[in-house]
């Protein structure tokens, strides 16, 4: 089954990548701020106090707009930072985007000289994530590397419980969603994927675990 899964993601990375690339630039600007409006009303759903989120790269859905609702409502806004381990990613509080500089893969990360790392026992109220493909179940397709799997097993190990967990939310364009992603049982599952168009609750967990 692992073997069979391998092969299923690498096609469906490679079909996704192309997907998302072809997304007009006029579009991935709307689609964008879309989105973006659609998680800051989750924020304040679920009284966020804080929030994880991924700097956008390229083709990707863009968080800007997300990140500077954040900046003017209060919100503390953590970045991740891949280490140079290649296997750990350690989020740091970010207050401007002078905080950040090109990073691993080309993606703009916070500058550990300017930025503060955040505590060890940080749990964010809300992880949002990249990806290239997400169902309506929760299942999402990364880009292979495991950060954010590991990362959620980290912020495990950190909680009481699951129903402590930070809500986990996959962020992609509409056009991202699928009818079933191949998933392994070390892939971390969304409790909810939002795009431009919907916010999908996958159902896993109670959406009472996050209006405490």
């Amino acid at each position: 089954m692992m073997q069979q899964n391998n092969g299923e993601k690498r096609e469906l990375r490679v079909a996704m990548k192309r997907r998302r690339e072809a997304v007009e630039p006029a579009h991935r600007v709307s689609w964008s701020q879309a989105a973006c409006e659609r998680i800051s009303h989750l924020l304040a759903d679920i009284g966020a106090a804080n929030v994880m989120v991924y700097i956008g790269l390229r083709s990707e859905l863009d968080t800007s707009a997300l990140i500077e609702h954040c900046w003017r409502s209060g919100i503390a806004v953590a970045a991740p930072r891949c280490e140079s381990d290649g296997a750990t990613m350690t989020p740091y509080w970010i207050r401007c985007w002078d905080e950040l500089m090109p990073g691993a893969f080309g993606i703009r990360e916070p500058n550990p000289t300017l930025a503060l790392r955040c505590d060890a026992a940080f749990v964010p109220n809300m992880v949002i994530v990249p990806g290239l493909a997400f169902d309506q179940s929760g299942g999402r397709l990364g880009y292979g590397a495991g950060f954010y799997d590991r990362y959620y097993d980290r912020l495990r190990g950190l909680v009481p419980s699951e129903t402590d967990m930070p809500l986990w939310a996959g962020c992609c364009y509409e056009t991202q969603i699928v009818s079933a992603v191949p998933m392994d049982s070390h892939d971390a599952r969304m409790d909810a994927v939002v795009t431009e168009q919907h916010v999908y609750w996958s159902g896993r967990r109670s959406r009472s675990s996050w209006n405490r």
